[in-house]
């Protein structure tokens, strides 16, 4: 007799490596026979093999079947059909799209330098240039008909050899990764070693042994193991067969002793080119000169671009002929922010991407002098800014970008991705790391998040209908109580080597604190009794749900801090799902109803004389910023890579005028409207004057298109526009209706643009004359730049447009005006007598 229950398939992936070890992981418990049937493709599958399993060709909304035989079959039955209900849909996440148009235009300054280039797939943005280097991969099928290979004893038994060091070496990398590698890095080394190690796996070997060819029979394995996938009409499940290419090329490697092939080896920065990479190639290389790749094949989804994000590298794909295209080739761009690869730039291309480097040099130059210091306003008030981590890696490069404290470490990570609970000993030396790395400085610890929308696969949740308003967080600590004093202890125990502040999600009544509250007492006197030594530790809650705000005060005695979670809180507050694209548009944290909740929890807050931070996408949000200082907010915990830019927006704020801000914004109904009111009000704090000393700059562009983009890549650099490619297309937009040369060498391009924040005028002294109009060959050297906010209504691009123009018609304004070439390596003094001579002139409209 046999047992079976049916499903479809929820899994975005599919049943992949990682799924498919969630299943065999609950199938091995039992004795049973169990089978996958996939029904909507006829194909089937060992649920005991990972492999078997991959081969199925399941995919998102597949029908399928579990089919169970044996003295345990109903006991199988009933746990599989549990974890299906309960865990399947949740074991896998959608992995990160890079939502970038491949068919957009290329910048104009670069289309005007006339690059030769092909068009690719952005699959890791970013750019780079270097030499190309091209990587063949070894097929398996030609190396044995071409060579002779010898083994002492029989294929079986060499191939049995080479399987087991395989398994071994990929333990070992998983030990070094655990240590020092990335997530990415682990996760994939995890899925081949569970492959490596699958029945399937070294059955199928051995059905080829026979062979006296071992890399012949190594192909014929691998072939065999990457048709169902190869057939698949999932891109995800086609991009793993290279997982299969990756071990068995390994394993012939050992099989015959030596490397297959040439490694390859970068000596200089360098372009690679390969019709695809495995992971275990991309990491032999050298990152430091690898400065992109180029994958005819590769996806997405592919392990080895999922690696190359982690390490920051560019990678486009689908280029056409890549390999004939860059043959003979000095130098390539890679540039996956555009998507396309360049070959051999001529100096107008180089111009262009100098010119992008210095542009992210001098932003990052007029940010040195807030990269380490602390967060405060003009007038000298404070607000700290703090990390988001969450893995206890993060933490020194948390630091390392400005981070005065870790505001939010994520402790879920520990608890995921294993078959088992983190033991105390484990979390101890994460918690420990991160405390250490703090070098004093305040550490916000969560306990563990998981549960209803986040499951583990080891503990038994509920289904549930709506998980984010269900069994999560606190709410379950009661249940897996030896779990949480786990964690709990770890966590003390690491407070001897620093202050720690242990942070409780979900928190909604009293109830919740006051246990929370006993059961770290209960640690704290239980470690204390077996001799262990405990530090300072502090006890804080998130205020996620809206309960929250009402019982501060009532819990004021038993905790030292609160952090605000802005997604929950928002999402909560206003009733809709973030994620529900139907009701997405509810949810804003700069609702006004919500601004107006916000600052009451920050008044009752300070009132207990508790101590108070945000965390979520409000805390790294500009146009928060100056709302969350005058609530009173003593810290904000967001991505590192943006603090040292809030710090120095922070920097250009003044408490009174916060204050007066938060009132305003708390008279407004709509979210448009208190958008627009913070808005104006940036623009007022910058006090920007539309004509200043940095605007002026001296120019060596090689031609009108270089020159343009020096200047609007200025107005970026000096916070004008947040965009200066808009701005600079929003010129030659202009430029395309009649051409702006005045004669007498000056040329006056202007635009009117969303893009533009404040009105600005540049001017550049060009380095040599360089031609303006090509119609006429008419050059200029000087070139007056208007940029004009499409908010102003006040016709200012008219306005200054006509005094220049009538201004310039008097020879000794224009020579006064071009005096300021002679000086061209004195370019403070050459500024100063610019702006002088031109406020002479707009004085009425400056003022």
């Amino acid at each position: 007799m046999t047992t079976l229950f049916e499903f479809t398939n929820p899994l975005e992936n599919g049943i992949h490596a990682r799924p498919a070890a969630e299943i065999e992981n609950r199938a091995k418990r039992f004795s049973c026979q169990i089978t996958l049937l996939n029904k909507s493709k006829g194909t089937k599958a060992d649920a005991k093999s990972v492999l078997s399993l991959v081969g199925a060709d399941v995919v998102l909304g597949d029908e399928c079947q579990f089919v169970f035989d044996g003295e345990d079959e109903q006991a199988a039955c009933d746990s599989l059909k549990s974890f299906v209900d309960t865990e399947f849909a949740h074991c896998d996440a959608p992995l990160e799209s890079l939502a970038v148009d491949v068919n957009q235009p290329l910048p104009v300054s670069l289309s005007k330098a006339d690059p030769m280039y092909v068009r690719g797939s952005i699959v890791s943005t970013g750019f780079g240039e270097g030499r190309p280097v091209v990587c063949r991969q070894v097929d398996l099928h030609q190396l044995a008909l071409n060579t002779e290979f010898s083994c002492n004893g029989s294929t079986d038994t060499a191939l049995t050899k080479a399987l087991f060091t395989l398994c071994q070496q990929l333990e070992e990398a998983i030990t070094q990764a655990e240590a020092t590698g990335s997530h990415e890095e682990l996760t994939i080394l995890k899925a081949h070693s569970q492959m490596a190690g699958d029945s399937l796996f070294s059955e199928t070997l051995a059905k080829y042994s026979q062979q006296a060819n071992p890399i012949l029979a190594i192909a014929q394995a691998s072939d065999e193991l990457k048709a169902p996938m190869l057939k698949s009409q999932s891109n995800y499940m086609r991009e793993r067969a290279l997982d299969i290419d990756d071990l068995c090329t390994r394993l012939a490697s050992l099989v015959v002793g030596k490397a297959l092939q040439q490694p390859v080896t970068l000596s200089e920065d360098s372009i690679l080119l390969a019709d695809n990479l495995t992971p275990s190639e991309f990491l032999a290389l050298d990152k430091c000169l690898l400065k992109g790749i180029v994958l005819t094949e590769a996806g997405q989804t592919s392990h080895t671009v999922i690696l190359a994000r982690s390490f920051g590298i560019p990678v486009l794909t689908a280029v056409e002929a890549a390999e004939a295209f860059a043959h003979d080739a000095q130098s390539l761009i890679l540039d996956a922010r555009f998507g396309c690869l360049i070959r051999d730039p001529n100096d107008k291309v180089a111009q262009f991407y100098l010119l992008e480097q210095r542009k992210q040099v001098a932003k990052e130059a007029l940010l040195t002098p807030f990269a380490m210091s602390k967060g405060q306003t003009k007038d000298g008030h404070p607000l700290a800014l703090y990390a988001n981590i969450a893995v206890g890696l993060e933490a020194d490069s948390a630091f390392d970008r400005g981070a005065e404290g870790i505001g939010l470490f994520r402790t879920e990570m520990l608890f995921m991705d294993q078959e088992q609970a983190p033991s105390e000993d484990e979390q101890y030396d994460v918690y420990r790391e991160v405390i250490e790395a703090a070098s004093g400085k305040p550490v916000i610890i969560r306990t563990l998040d998981i549960g209803g929308d986040k499951p583990l696969p080891y503990l038994e949740l509920p289904a549930e209908e709506n998980p984010f308003l269900g069994y999560r967080a606190v709410r379950m600590y009661p249940q897996y109580q030896s779990m949480v004093e786990s964690q709990i202890r770890a966590l003390l125990r690491a407070s001897r080597h620093g202050v720690v502040n242990i942070m409780i999600p979900m928190i909604a009544c009293v109830e919740e604190v006051q246990w929370i509250n006993q059961i770290c007492k209960q640690c704290e006197e239980k470690l204390h009794s077996e001799g262990v030594i405990t530090g300072q530790w502090r006890l804080g809650i998130m205020v996620e749900v809206p309960s929250a705000c009402y019982m501060i005060d009532k819990v004021a005695d038993m905790i030292d801090f609160i952090s605000v979670g802005s997604n929950d809180l928002t999402q909560y507050f206003m009733a809709c799902d973030r994620g529900n694209r139907k009701v997405s548009a509810l949810y804003d944290s700069l609702h006004p109803g919500f601004i107006a909740f916000l600052h009451d929890i920050a008044k009752r807050a300070k009132k207990a004389g508790v101590e108070l931070g945000i965390c979520g996408e409000m805390a790294s949000d500009k146009r928060a910023l100056p709302l969350l200082l005058a609530m009173g907010f003593d810290e904000i915990s967001l991505s590192s890579p943006s603090i040292v830019q809030r710090r120095a927006d922070l920097a250009a704020l003044e408490y009174v005028s916060c204050r007066k801000l938060l009132e305003a914004v708390c008279t407004l109904s709509t979210v448009e409207q208190v958008k627009a009111e913070v808005d104006r009000f940036w623009q007022q704090q910058s006090q920007l004057e539309i004509l200043a000393e940095p605007l002026v700059i001296q120019c060596d562009a090689l031609d009108k298109a270089g020159v343009i983009k020096q200047l609007t890549d200025n107005l970026e650099v000096q916070g004008r526009t947040d965009n200066a490619g808009s701005v600079e297309q929003a010129i030659w937009d202009r430029e395309a209706i009649f051409a702006t040369s005045l004669g007498f060498g000056v040329a006056v391009p202007h635009c009117k643009s969303e893009a533009v924040s404040h009105n600005s005028i540049s001017i550049a002294h060009l380095a040599q004359p360089i031609v303006w109009n090509e119609a006429d060959g008419e050059t200029v050297s000087t070139v007056i730049m208007l940029t004009i906010s499409s908010h102003d209504k006040e016709g200012t691009h008219m306005n200054i447009f006509s005094k220049l123009a009538r201004k310039l018609m008097h020879r000794d304004f224009r020579e006064s005006l071009m005096q300021s070439d002679t000086k061209f390596n004195k370019a403070q003094s050459t500024a100063a007598h610019t702006v002088s001579l031109l406020k002479g002139v707009l004085y009425e409209q400056v003022a």
